[in-house]
């Protein structure tokens, strides 16, 4: 009977221990702010089982900086909305404690060492030979869908005690709303060929465009998602025509170099086709950044017509947050 009882006293002790619910933090992301928490590596403490950070579905940290995250573990958890990023920055109240943090989407809820695996995982740890302040700082995004987080602060080489600050700055994360699309406004913009035609506009007078996805859909291939940001504005169309055997040149000068005013334009036959409804054109140019030769605020694309002539939709729009803008809109023809 004494031999059963010390048995089960030494299996408890290789045990890892497990968190109860009043020891794991949670609170909610503030959308474009930052959520500041105090803590001390005293409420964790150690886990005996650290290989699930060098599992491949996790990949969080490796074996080798495992005494990095040999200390006490307390954990937070919140979520990152969709269309967001999360910047978690640990700040140990002592300049010389060495500590680490990681971070995960994902996992259902689990927590380490029983996490079998994770959307992202991110860690940062002291680099040897690497110069670093105290702080520690990982990231974590989030695109079409909202997912748990769970943030963990850690003491290296063994450290369980220390008082610490935890930020969590969230970029994005507002509520979206469904609206209806309102028309985007479309003028006409005579081309001819031989000559450099200019019109002017002024983004006070567009719209908000609610979907983009047209732009990076393969049919069209305008713009990366990831340039979606420069074109969250306000939108303007114009509509003109490249004769056959020609070269379309289109330059937007902004009236204010400083306004984040982008370009695009398509080639399409038939029917008109217009933004976000664009199924599908014959060629589509953007221009987000200034070209080689040009001043840093000019946008120009290029457009061509070999055999037959094409209509052509010219969208002028603002970055995020931009809803007006006076601009000239310059478009020549040549022979190609």
């Amino acid at each position: 009977m004494k031999k059963n009882f010390l048995f089960s006293v030494c299996m408890l002790l290789l045990m890892p221990l497990a968190y109860t619910q009043d020891q794991i933090v949670e609170f909610t992301a503030t959308p474009n702010g930052t959520v500041k928490l105090d803590g001390d590596l005293s409420a964790g403490h150690q886990l005996t089982d650290l290989s699930w950070a060098w599992n491949s579905s996790n990949a969080c940290f490796p074996k080798t900086q495992e005494h990095l995250f040999t200390g006490n573990h307390v954990f937070y958890k919140t979520e990152i909305p969709r269309r967001s990023e999360m910047t978690i920055r640990v700040i140990p109240a002592d300049k010389n404690a060495n500590f680490s943090v990681y971070a995960y989407s994902g996992g259902s809820g689990a927590l380490p060492p029983q996490l079998p695996s994770c959307v992202s995982c991110e860690a940062n740890n002291e680099i040897p030979g690497m110069r670093q302040d105290h702080t520690r700082k990982v990231q974590l995004r989030a695109v079409n869908n909202p997912y748990p987080v769970t943030i963990g602060v850690v003491g290296a080489e063994g450290l369980t005690a220390g008082a610490f600050t935890l930020e969590v700055t969230l970029e994005g994360g507002e509520e979206e709303v469904d609206r209806p699309q309102a028309q985007i406004p479309l003028y006409k913009a005579p081309s001819e060929k031989g000559k450099a035609l200019g019109y002017r506009g002024d983004l006070a007078e567009g719209e908000l465009m609610n979907d983009l996805s047209w732009a990076w859909s393969s049919n069209n291939a305008c713009f990366p998602k990831t340039q979606e940001e420069q074109y969250k504005g306000h939108h303007q169309l114009y509509l003109t025509e490249i004769p056959a055997h020609s070269e379309m040149t289109i330059t937007l000068v902004p009236d204010d170099p400083q306004e984040n005013l982008n370009l695009y334009a398509y080639s399409f036959g038939g029917d008109l086709r217009l933004v976000p409804n664009l199924s599908s054109c014959v060629s589509c140019e953007a221009g987000y950044q200034p070209r080689q030769g040009l001043k840093k605020h000019l946008r120009q694309v290029e457009l061509r017509a070999v055999n037959r002539p094409y209509q052509v939709v010219i969208g002028v729009a603002g970055g995020k947050g931009v809803t007006s803008g006076a601009y000239q809109l310059q478009i020549q023809v040549k022979d190609y």
